[in-house]
């Protein structure tokens, strides 16, 4: 507004004069100034070719009005459908258009009353309902030992110093992300959180807290486009808004929700504390079964010292006696080889004697042998004018061992004779 009247007061000095679009746009810059919530009932709802939506909001007390406009993404954003009569609160600032006038522009609706609000909670809360978004089987588990914690709540408020003060010290990595957490003015900076979480990923579970509040407060927590944004998580969501009587919509929706930022780190740290504390268990376990398994090992070394002291005393009694029987066989070996020796000295000359005798005796059956086979030796005749005949390395005695045709070897005194049977005559 200050530029307005700065800009106002300049042209009154220069004595410009503007044209109309130049002037509405001089005044649209100031009236950007008055950014408001304003409450009222509506009258004269009406939807343009476009989807966003005219409609008038008359105050109750002299019948004034003021003509508004929602576009249709921010309508459809906040999920309440606006009817002749209804009491709402709008946030906006005030703009002239250069041929439809002047109108407010909403960029921010929400329910006006308890009675009215309670009313919407419990139809969308009935719908969300019967369509199963609230049921045991669709929820996921919490992992045991999460680390990474994707955050969503409002830096400045209170409910993430609780949050950060009772979290364990179990190596978190939180991704932290900045949103509005109070009124219906919150529903497009969380539903924004939630998305952003979805796109990137990376972590275990999505955490959204806040402080406790009325019903007008936790307006952006029953909001049915982030409901369903939650529904939808690829991730475990854990809630922890703080409520009185009707718990909040993205509660009942989330995978598990507890009243308050601290009961959130309850949740997340249980795992962790869990296994810290098997982990103590099993480390006393294993120090008393060590002591149990040193003290049973003890005992079973001073038993086994006593057996192995019990069995050395009567190996070395029967060593002892073992020794005195080996000097005994001993002596007696001694004995015994003096006898071997005297028999083998004495079966040495009864061998050798008899050696001589049967070399003597095998030397005289050999000359006989040897007269004996020159007497039968068939060479031997050869010189006396007879002949072997050979055929094929064999004698011949027959003449059936031979063909017509046939050469045969003939062996004579004085060498070997080659020649052919002509003619074959038997006797």
């Amino acid at each position: 507004m200050d530029n307005l009247f700065i800009s106002q007061q300049q042209n009154q000095k220069e004595k410009r004069i503007f044209s109309v679009s130049d002037y509405i746009q001089i005044l649209n810059e100031g009236l950007k100034g008055f950014e408001s919530k304003i409450i009222g009932e509506v009258s004269e709802v009406n939807a343009g070719p476009t989807g966003h939506i005219y409609f008038t909001l008359k105050d109750d007390k002299d019948e004034s009005i003021l003509r508004c406009v929602i576009w249709r993404g921010n309508y459809n954003l906040y999920g309440i459908r606006l009817e002749e009569g209804m009491k709402i609160i709008v946030s906006g600032c005030p703009n002239l258009h250069s041929k439809y006038g002047f109108k407010f522009i909403v960029n921010v609706i929400e329910l006006a009353g308890e009675g009215i609000l309670k009313k919407e909670y419990e139809r969308l809360k009935r719908q969300l309902e019967k369509e199963g978004l609230f049921s045991l089987e669709r929820k996921k588990a919490i992992p045991d030992f999460p680390q990474k914690i994707g955050l969503i709540t409002a830096e400045q408020g209170a409910a993430i110093n609780d949050f950060l003060n009772n979290l364990g010290k179990y190596g978190y990595k939180i991704k932290f992300l900045d949103s509005r957490v109070e009124g219906q003015a919150a529903v497009k900076s969380l539903i924004s959180a939630v998305e952003y979480f979805q796109e990137t990923g990376g972590i275990d579970v999505l955490v959204i807290i806040r402080g406790g509040g009325s019903l007008e407060s936790l307006q952006a927590f029953n909001n049915e486009i982030l409901v369903r944004k939650i529904a939808d998580c690829p991730f475990p969501v854990i809630c922890g808004i703080g409520h009185d009587r009707d718990v909040p919509l993205v509660s009942l929706v989330a995978d598990k929700a507890v009243s308050t930022p601290t009961a959130v780190t309850k949740v997340l740290n249980e795992s962790w504390e869990r296994g810290i504390n098997e982990i103590l268990f099993f480390e006393k376990e294993i120090v008393y079964k060590y002591q149990e398994m040193l003290r049973k090992t003890n005992y079973y070394l001073e038993e086994l010292s006593n057996q192995l002291n019990r069995q050395f005393n009567t190996l070395f009694q029967k060593f002892e006696k073992l020794v005195g029987r080996f000097k005994s066989l001993l002596i007696e070996i001694g004995y015994s080889i003096k006898n071997l020796k005297r028999i083998v000295f004495e079966s040495q000359n009864f061998l050798f004697e008899n050696f001589i005798k049967w070399i003597k005796d095998s030397n005289d059956f050999l000359n006989v042998a040897e007269k004996q086979l020159k007497i039968f030796d068939p060479t031997r005749q050869l010189k006396f004018g007879y002949s072997i005949v050979y055929s094929g390395g064999k004698i011949i005695k027959s003449v059936r061992q031979v063909k017509r045709g046939e050469e045969v070897n003939i062996r004579v005194s004085d060498g070997k004779i080659k020649s052919g049977i002509k003619d074959i005559e038997g006797l």
